[in-house]
């Protein structure tokens, strides 16, 4: 029961935040997020509240000095208050991500809510650019996160299961079975 009542004042404060911000908040520029190295830290959270009719782009810069595999979300519109979501609104809600050794060429670009990448990135410095129109009455409002999510590059290789190499086995008994029928018949 405290964890409920815990998530319950602590959505009632992001609202009010967000509420307040959206209220009093001058139109929104382009923001720039220094993530650091992201192999220092397994992840990032940032939750971003922004004024009414506004547009913005923020960039979200982090480095990896080995090869690692990371994971990226961005939701907007994020409700709060046991899902209402207090009329606050992102529109035309789009990331992109660039590798900063080949600036203007894109590596990915999403539009709409919610966002998810996973790659396997090599050494070197990277951004995500995170735009949108803010035309909700109250603001707008969204949540990015971005994790190191192993301390070294994982590459994935299939493993045949069991019932795959049953079903293998049955197909070269039936093989066999169908080789020595048509040898007896001849």
């Amino acid at each position: 029961m405290k964890s409920y009542k815990f998530h319950s004042i602590f959505t009632r404060t992001l609202a009010v935040a967000t509420l307040a911000f959206g209220l009093h908040a001058a139109p929104a520029a382009a923001a720039t997020y220094d993530m650091g190295e992201l192999s220092a830290r397994p992840y990032a959270v940032n939750f971003v509240a922004l004024p009414a009719e506004s547009s913005f782009l923020d960039v979200y810069k982090f480095t990896l000095s080995s090869e690692r595999l990371v994971a990226a979300s961005a939701v907007s519109n994020v409700a709060l208050l046991g899902g209402k979501s207090f009329a606050t609104h992102i529109s035309d809600f789009a990331v992109s991500f660039f590798n900063d050794s080949n600036p203007g060429v894109s590596l990915g670009s999403w539009s709409g809510s919610p966002m998810d990448f996973v790659s396997n990135l090599g050494v070197g410095d990277y951004h995500f650019k995170v735009s949108g129109v803010v035309d909700g009455r109250y603001g707008g409002n969204y949540i990015f996160s971005i994790a190191n999510t192993t301390s070294e590059a994982i590459s994935v290789t299939a493993v045949p299961e069991p019932e795959q190499w049953a079903l293998f086995a049955i197909g070269l008994a039936f093989l066999g079975l169908m080789g020595r029928r048509r040898a007896m018949r001849s």
